[in-house]
């Protein structure tokens, strides 16, 4: 930072004011900042002489010109650890309950009492209003602010920074909670290792400082380790080695309660592209807002948001259909639903047109001027003059971090499209690497933790947001609906044996649900990655998958018995029993396809496991083969098989309640030689004829099969999701 005394806080400018000493005389000079500079509430335009006892406001500081630094030199009555008292309702209080109307002020008569000399007697109020709540200035002295700019009303938006006086809230829809801080802070990473496999590291002690407001570039040829620096500075995928500090607090230690203040974009899109714009950005805010936003509140944020990024003509079409930076725009809005005071964004500009590009920078550029920190990597040079700070990383070291024209000059370049080409020639390795320098004014008093955020319960959520995927796809609608259709109407017209249709019936519910959950983790992992950082708990996303890829095959499950059923022939006595059977195999080949999608490393490959499971499936099922037929060692592997238990289910439906004969086993040969097989092993004898088989060991066997797999699937999918976001 170029200022002798830095001050930090998003509503101070880069360069605020300047004292000025004439003789023995001293001024203040505005130096055109955003906020401007008070001096006894009065804002200065020009130079403006000063006297002791002068009080100069920058933005939420009040200095003292002349006046000895004491704790007497502020009423005690003003004060409550250093800050000034609010009482709401006569009451001691943090947030400001927004309801009925409530005016803001200084005196006694106010329902918000701020306690200090900056506040006029009736300084604003809050009432609610046609577009929600609603804040206006009562021609207040000092003025009121809203994320920086005054204003006289204003319509209150989820996460605006109202600043009344040396009084900072933020909205959280339902009330005006007090904060001491509107920015995440001074960042300082030290020494960063990352390291893969057995190769060299690929962060090699790695350091790197972000400044509040500041919008800084990670530059460096291909390899470098860009994606890789960014991952470990937003927590995605921490350091091995090395620490980062927020403020002087840990961040790695604190991940939990300091991931809230960040944002991250990754290169992928994070946004479901099926559905429409606003829609997407509804469930994203649902997700990450906190328990019990009113819902009125969150379209209008999302509406706001919208705006902000351009969108708003765009909101109710299908994000595939955006182009490239338009669908960057929307990823990059997902993150700006929580306003986070930190944003991390990976390659933003990468495959969009120069217009976009600068465009989608600006956008970046205006943000930071607004106080959040932005750190994104880039390629691109063009646009570079619009950050403040450049890191230049190159062979896993970063080793210069400056301005973009100290970067020309380090580097000895006349323009920094040239600086590629000087990268691809230097040596790092006789460079030494960069080192933060120490900050000119440290915090004076401990900076609290932010609590983590109470979210909504997000399985509703993410059951309600897989429904509008599905309803958004109308190819996809038809051919899910389509399947059972046409395949049970062939199957009924192929044959007419109920045994060899029950197994065309088990063996399309395993097909259907493998090829319906195969591709449903691996296509949307940079999405859940990103989610994973508000707090999306792993048991609720995988849990909606469950239940909804589940629910869709026994949907699937249900047509196709019916088309078997009125068009086969009639059903048999016990079909209450085979469809059960069904809907429960559809629910254990759901945990095997979404096994299949945490083992794949791309949807076509997730596509390519699905044969490798469904052929052993038709071999060890004990039709194709009878389990009579079988050696013991394949029958033993094959009682382990989903469809081996359903086929058990499958004969017992058949036999069930039925007197043994001749006819019986002439009928239904393979129930029958199947049962009689498991009877033999059982009681060491053959069935007899003219018994009635009432045993349903058979069947009890067969539906615990059926649920230790889909226990096992929902186990092994999250145990491979954990390596897989750990392995990144």
């Amino acid at each position: 930072m170029e200022a002798d005394l830095v001050l930090v806080h998003p509503e101070i400018s880069r360069r605020h004011c300047r004292l000025v000493r004439d003789g023995d005389n001293w001024f203040v000079e505005d130096l055109g900042s955003q906020r401007g500079t008070l001096v006894n509430q009065v804002k200065i335009a020009g130079r403006t002489e000063l006297k002791p006892g002068d009080r100069i406001t920058l933005g939420p500081v009040i200095l003292g010109f002349g006046v000895q630094s004491s704790a007497d030199s502020v009423p005690a009555e003003q004060t409550e650890g250093g800050r000034g008292r609010m009482r709401v309702q006569g009451r001691l209080a943090n947030a400001i309950p927004l309801g009925q109307p409530m005016v803001i002020g200084r005196s006694e008569e106010a329902d918000v009492q701020l306690n200090d000399v900056a506040i006029s007697r009736q300084h604003a109020r809050i009432e609610k209003g046609p577009h929600g709540f609603r804040i206006t200035d009562l021609h207040s002295k000092a003025g009121s602010f809203v994320n920086g700019r005054r204003f006289d009303a204003h319509d209150l938006v989820i996460g605006d920074q109202v600043q009344v006086g040396p009084f900072c809230f933020v909205f959280d829809g339902r009330q005006l909670v007090r904060t001491y801080r509107l920015s995440v802070g001074r960042i300082v990473a030290q020494n960063l290792v990352v390291k893969r496999g057995q190769g060299p590291p690929i962060l090699k002690h790695v350091s790197f400082v972000a400044e509040p407001g500041q919008f800084i570039g990670i530059l460096g040829p291909s390899g470098a380790g860009k994606t890789t620096l960014l991952n470990a500075l937003s927590g995605l995928r921490p350091a091995d080695s090395g620490e980062i500090l927020v403020d002087g607090a840990d961040y790695y230690e604190h991940l939990h309660e300091l991931r809230a203040l960040f944002g991250y974009v990754p290169q992928d899109d994070i946004v479901h592209r099926e559905l429409a714009v606003r829609e997407a950005l509804m469930f994203a805010a649902r997700l990450r807002l906190p328990a019990g936003t009113p819902r009125a509140e969150i379209r209008t944020l999302v509406a706001h948001t919208l705006q902000n990024l351009g969108l708003t003509d765009r909101s109710n079409l299908p994000i595939d259909q955006l182009s490239g930076g338009q669908r960057k725009r929307a990823s990059v809005a997902v993150e700006l639903l929580s306003r986070p005071p930190l944003l991390f964004l990976d390659e933003p500009t990468s495959g969009l047109d120069p217009l976009s590009e600068f465009k989608l920078m600006e956008l970046l550029r205006g943000l930071a001027d607004t106080g959040c920190t932005v750190v994104c990597t880039t390629h691109v040079m063009e646009n570079v003059y619009l950050m403040d700070q450049i890191a230049i990383l190159v062979d896993g070291r970063v080793v210069f971090q400056g301005t973009p024209e100290a970067t020309r000059e380090r580097f000895g370049v006349a323009r920094l499209s040239n600086l590629y080409d000087t990268l691809q020639n230097l040596d790092a390795s006789t460079i030494p690497s960069f080192e933060p320098a120490p900050p000119k004014a440290e915090p004076t008093e401990p900076r609290t933790l932010p609590k983590p955020i109470r979210r909504a319960f997000s399985l509703p959520i993410l059951l309600e947001r897989q429904a509008a995927i599905f309803r958004a796809d109308f190819k996809n609608l038809l051919i899910v609906l389509g399947q059972p259709l046409v395949i049970g109407a062939l199957v009924a017209w192929v044959s007419q044996s109920a045994p060899l249709t029950q197994f065309f019936a088990y063996i399309a519910t395993l097909w259907f649900s493998c090829s319906n959950s195969a591709q449903e983790i691996v296509r949307e992992l940079p999405i859940y990655r990103r989610e994973r950082l508000v707090g999306l708990s792993r048991w609720s996303y995988l849990l909606a998958k469950v239940l909804w890829m589940g629910g869709l095959t026994s949907l699937q499950v249900v047509l196709l018995f019916l088309v078997l059923s009125l068009v086969g022939g009639k059903p048999a006595a016990l079909w209450p029993l085979q469809l059960g059977s069904l809907i429960v195999l559809a629910f254990a080949a759901t945990g095997i396809g979404l096994t299949l999608s945490t083992l794949a490393k791309s949807p076509l490959q997730a596509v390519m496991l699905v044969p490798i499971i469904l052929i052993p499936q038709i071999l060890f099922s004990g039709f194709t083969v009878p389990a009579s037929d079988m050696p013991a060692s394949v029958l033993a592997v094959s009682k382990v098989f989903p469809s081996f238990a359903a086929e058990r289910i499958a004969d017992s439906s058949f036999v069930l309640g039925q007197p043994i004969s001749g006819e019986l086993a002439r009928d239904f040969t393979v129930p029958y030689q199947n049962i009689n097989q498991w009877y033999r092993s059982i009681h060491g004898a053959r069935l007899k004829n003219g018994i009635v088989f009432n045993d349903a060991t058979p069947v009890y066997l067969g539906f615990l099969n059926l649920a230790l797999w889909t226990v096992g699937g929902f186990i092994a999918s999250y145990a491979l999701l954990v390596r897989k976001e750990r392995a990144g």
